[in-house]
C-alpha cells in the first residue's frame, strides 16, 4: 500500500478544505428550503375539472399540487424523477403543478438555495387537488411597535397590525411600521437561535420634516426633480436635507436654486427671477421727425428707436401729430438685431368710405332749409335730399274770365325740392374734397289752391366742396345748376307770373357729419 508523501498530503488536505468552503458558500442557504405543510383538498375539484384537468402519459387523470411560495415562481423548479412532471403553471402567488399517481418525491432546485427533496407524506391519488406551502428555513417571530394596532409591513407586504406573531424565513428582512407620521423603518435578522421577539420603536416623522415654501418673482414656473410643480410659488413637505429647484420662464435662462430644509423648521426660498435673453430692437420711422414711440404707456424713444431689449414680442404705438397712430409687434430673437421701418400716413380727414348727413340753406330761384344723407364707397357717391321751401313767389292773380279783366283770386307759392345725386370724390389734401355730382331734381310747388302741386323735373350737374377740421365734420358749399327736362303746363304758368323760373342756379352751404365704414 502506497502513502502520499507529507507535501503531497498537506496539498490535498488544503484542496480539500477549500472544496468544503466554496460548497459551504455555494449552498450557504441549502437548508433553508422547506415544505410547512403538505394536505389534500377533499373539496377542490380542479383536478377533475374538464377546464383544469391535465392527462399523464398513461392516459389517466394528474394530481394537481396547489404549490403557495413567497420564492419567485421564475426561479424556481421541480423534478419528478422518471415519473415526470405532467404539466405547470405559474398563477399569481402559486404554482400549479400536475404529477402523476403515486408519486413519491419531488426534487426543488433555485438557484438561490441548495436542492431540497421532498417525500410526500401520503399516497398522491389520481384526480386529487393537494396544497403545499413551499418556504424557507425559519421560524415564528413576534414583532411589536411601540404604538399599538400600527400597520406592519415586511419585506414590501402588509402582514397586519402590531403587535403581530408571523413565521419568518432565516435571514433579513425589512420591517415598516407606520401610523401618520409615526414610522419605523430598519432591518431585522432572523436567526436559529436569535431572538423571536422583535421591539419596533417608532419615532415622530413631523420632526425629520421641513415645511418648504419657495417663491419666484414674475410668475415664473418651478420645477423639482424635474417636473413641474407651482408657477411662481411652491410648498412642500420635505426631509431634513440639501436640495435643489429649477426656475424657467419663457424667453429667460433657467435658474438652478439650492437650498437645506432644516428638519424641525420652517424653510423659505427667495429664487431670482430668471434672467431675460436679450437682443437688439432698431426701428426707423418716416417722416423722421416728430414721432412718439410708446411700449404701454411709457414713451421709450422719440423719433428713432435702437435699444437693447428682452427677446421675444414687443408691440410699440407710434404717435405723430396729423398721421395715423401705428400699432405694431416686433419679434425679438437672442443675441439678434431686429431692424425695421414704420412708415406713419397722413390722418385723411376726408375718408372714402363713409355714411353722412348734411343740413344746409340752399338759395337758388327760392330758398329753403336742407336735410340730405348719403354715403361714400371707395369715393363713389351717392346722396338724397330733400329742401323746404322758405322763400315765397310774387302773387299769382287767377282770372276766371280773361275777357272782363277782373281776376276772382291770388296766390303766393313756395317751392320744395327733392333730390338724388350720385359722383365721385377727389382728394387732394387731407382736409379737402371735391365731389362732381350729377343729379335729379324735383321742383314741386305749395301754396294757395290754384296750381298747389305743379312739378318740374331737372337734370342736375354740379360739385359738393367740403373742407374738414376734425376727421367726423365738415363745412361744405355745392354750386349746381338744374336744367329743367320735364314741365307741366301749369308749373310753366305760375313760375311766368310769379317770379321764378323752371330749373336754375342753386348755392347750398352748411355742416356735414359723417361716421366711417
Amino acid at each position: 500500500m502506497t502513502t502520499l508523501c507529507l507535501p503531497y498530503r498537506r496539498l490535498a488536505s488544503h484542496i480539500i478544505a477549500l472544496l468544503v468552503i466554496v460548497f459551504s458558500v455555494t449552498y450557504a442557504h441549502g437548508a433553508d428550503l422547506v415544505v410547512r405543510e403538505f394536505k389534500l383538498l377533499p373539496t377542490d375539484q380542479t383536478a377533475i375539472n374538464s377546464a383544469t384537468m391535465k392527462k399523464d402519459q398513461n392516459g389517466r387523470t394528474a394530481a394537481l399540487i396547489k404549490i403557495y411560495t413567497t420564492l419567485n415562481e421564475s426561479q424556481t423548479y421541480f423534478d419528478n424523477g422518471v415519473m415526470g412532471i405532467v404539466a405547470r403553471e405559474n398563477k399569481p402567488g402559486q404554482i400549479w403543478l400536475y404529477i402523476p399517481a403515486r408519486s413519491q418525491s419531488i426534487l426543488i432546485t433555485n438557484r438561490n438555495y441548495a436542492p431540497y427533496r421532498y417525500d410526500f407524506p401520503e399516497e398522491i391519488i389520481s384526480g386529487k387537488t393537494y396544497s403545499m406551502q413551499l418556504t424557507t428555513e425559519g421560524k415564528i417571530v413576534n414583532l411589536v411597535a411601540s404604538v399599538r394596532n400600527a400597520p406592519i409591513y415586511v419585506d414590501g407586504d402588509s402582514v397586519g397590525v402590531s403587535p403581530h406573531e408571523i413565521y419568518l424565513g432565516y435571514g433579513e428582512h425589512e420591517v415598516r411600521a407606520q401610523q401618520g407620521m409615526m414610522l419605523y423603518q430598519g432591518i431585522i435578522n432572523v436567526s436559529q437561535h436569535g431572538p423571536s421577539r422583535f421591539e419596533l420603536p417608532m419615532e415622530d416623522e413631523s420632526k425629520k420634516y421641513s415645511d418648504v415654501h419657495v417663491s419666484v418673482p414674475g410668475n415664473a414656473d418651478i420645477y423639482f426633480e424635474g417636473k413641474k410643480v407651482g408657477v411662481g410659488e411652491w410648498s412642500s413637505r420635505l426631509l431634513g436635507g440639501s436640495y435643489t429647484v429649477e426656475v424657467k420662464k419663457e424667453n429667460c435662462e433657467p435658474q438652478i436654486v439650492n437650498f437645506f430644509a432644516e428638519a424641525g423648521n420652517p424653510t423659505f426660498v427667495e429664487c431670482p427671477a430668471p434672467v431675460p435673453y436679450r437682443g437688439y430692437l432698431s426701428v426707423d420711422v418716416s417722416p423722421s421727425t416728430g414721432a412718439k414711440i410708446f411700449e404701454g404707456d411709457s414713451i421709450i424713444a422719440v423719433n428713432r428707436l435702437s435699444k437693447l431689449v428682452n427677446v421675444g414680442n414687443h408691440t410699440l404705438i407710434f404717435n405723430r401729430k396729423g398721421y395715423e397712430s401705428v400699432k405694431k409687434t416686433f419679434h425679438v430673437m437672442p443675441n439678434a438685431e431686429t431692424v425695421d421701418t414704420v412708415i406713419m400716413q397722413r390722418i385723411q380727414y376726408v375718408n372714402p368710405n363713409v355714411i353722412y348727413a348734411d343740413l344746409a340753406f340752399t338759395y337758388g330761384p327760392s330758398y329753403g332749409a336742407s336735410i340730405r344723407v348719403g354715403g361714400y364707397y371707395r369715393n363713389i357717391n351717392i346722396e338724397a335730399g330733400y329742401t323746404l321751401g322758405m322763400g315765397r313767389s310774387n302773387d299769382v292773380y287767377w282770372y276766371e274770365n280773361d275777357a272782363s279783366g277782373a281776376y276772382d283770386d291770388s296766390c303766393t307759392y313756395t317751392m320744395d325740392e327733392f333730390t338724388a345725386k350720385a359722383g365721385y370724390q377727389l382728394s387732394f389734401l387731407s382736409r379737402l374734397g371735391l365731389t362732381p355730382r350729377l343729379g335729379y331734381m324735383m321742383q314741386r310747388l305749395r301754396g294757395g289752391i290754384h296750381g298747389n302741386g305743379a312739378m318740374c323735373n331737372n337734370i342736375t350737374i354740379g360739385a359738393k366742396l367740403i373742407f374738414k377740421p376734425i376727421p367726423y365734420f365738415g363745412i361744405f358749399i355745392e354750386p349746381e345748376y338744374a336744367v329743367p327736362v320735364m314741365v307741366n303746363q301749369l308749373y310753366s304758368d305760375i313760375s311766368s307770373h310769379g317770379g321764378f323760373s323752371k330749373g336754375g342756379f342753386y348755392v347750398s352751404a352748411g355742416f356735414s357729419f359723417s361716421l366711417s365704414l
